[in-house]
């Protein structure tokens, strides 16, 4: 008995036609002088079903002109990091995808890519979804092929199509925020570890820091580490020696990890200490107590993303270049306050 995944010649082989017959059966590709009895194309799916005939894809698509597969690459680097944005982000681009078109399917690449590999498929695809990044030969790859793509959150070559949010802008808003509150001594903390190191959030949002409170005439705070190793020492080292009464932590973990040690230490947020972050709605939601943050609006970056990639696949003439840049929103919620006065 034979064993193994059955193949077009078994197919073929059964139901007594040739294996040219099955592919154009199979494939809905009857016509163009080309076509069969009834019941010979009924018998061709009967045998497949039974026979539980699955196509080869890649050799499929490599005769396709349109595969309708549209490729996300980056999911091992940017979807590894619980509760980030790009869940978000993933789940609002399959949406749109699936309310507005027939038949596309979404594959994400979960594969740990070295530095100079080509994460390309080995199929065909119609278009791309970068998240944050992918290899340089990746990019050059897709531009040479000509796939419609769009980058999300992150940099893409001249002539491109990104969707990003305003880190820049956000900072600034969470700054003016907490000054408007009365608090002076604002203090600083960086992300966890060194994740998605030299992307453009942590360069703009630290650096806004430095050049914001410099404006406005107030000393910068920082822990002894560039990375939030220990929150504990950070909440040591900036609360408790230096009298930082606020805190705009990089992302919505690091935050929590300053709730944890804040609660630890019996520091009050937001009586003694408030916290402000960056962070997804989503995420926020289901956080108790609720983080005062800056929301990157991943939801609608998904959702333009999608759109913007769908335009240029089905676009008959060429799209000019985007460059998308979205707003972030101040979302008020339970650990900011007025500096606490004794």
């Amino acid at each position: 008995m034979k064993t193994g995944m059955p193949s077009l010649n078994d197919v073929a082989e059964q139901a007594g036609v040739s294996k040219s017959t099955v592919s154009r059966i199979l494939n809905n590709r009857l016509g163009n002088g080309f076509s069969v009895k009834e019941d010979v194309r009924l018998r061709v799916i009967d045998v497949a079903k039974k026979l539980n005939y699955r196509p080869n894809l890649i050799a499929k698509s490599l005769t396709m002109r349109s595969t309708k597969m549209i490729h996300i690459f980056g999911g091992n680097h940017a979807l590894s990091e619980l509760g980030n944005i790009y869940q978000t982000v993933v789940n609002n681009i399959t949406q749109i995808i699936d309310s507005q078109t027939e038949g596309f399917d979404v594959t994400v690449d979960m594969s740990c890519h070295k530095t100079e590999d080509s994460e390309m498929p080995a199929w065909k695809i119609d278009g791309a979804i970068i998240l944050a990044k992918c290899t340089d030969r990746t990019m050059e790859e897709i531009v040479q092929m000509e796939i419609p793509y769009v980058v999300i959150n992150g940099a893409c070559p001249a002539g491109g199509f990104s969707v990003v949010p305003d880190d820049i802008g956000g900072t600034r808003k969470a700054l003016a925020y907490l000054r408007e509150l009365g608090h002076t001594k604002i203090a600083y903390s960086g992300p966890l570890a060194p994740f998605l190191a030299g992307h453009s959030s942590i360069r703009d949002r630290h650096d806004t820091y430095i050049s914001e409170m410099k404006n406005h005439g107030l000393a910068t705070l920082f822990g002894s580490q560039e990375y939030l190793d220990s929150a504990e020492s950070f909440m040591k080292e900036t609360v408790l020696d230096k009298g930082a009464t606020a805190i705009l932590a990089y992302g919505h973990m690091g935050a929590l990890n300053l709730l944890q040690a804040a609660h630890s230490m019996d520091i009050s947020v937001p009586d003694q200490v408030s916290i402000i972050c960056f962070c997804d709605e989503y995420a926020n939601r289901i956080m108790s107590p609720g983080l005062s943050f800056i929301d990157l609006c991943s939801a609608k970056m998904g959702a333009l993303a999608a759109d913007l990639l769908l335009k240029q696949i089905r676009g008959t003439k060429k799209i000019s270049p985007q460059h998308l840049v979205l707003e972030e929103t101040l979302q008020i919620r339970g650990t900011t306050a007025p500096p606490y006065r004794k």
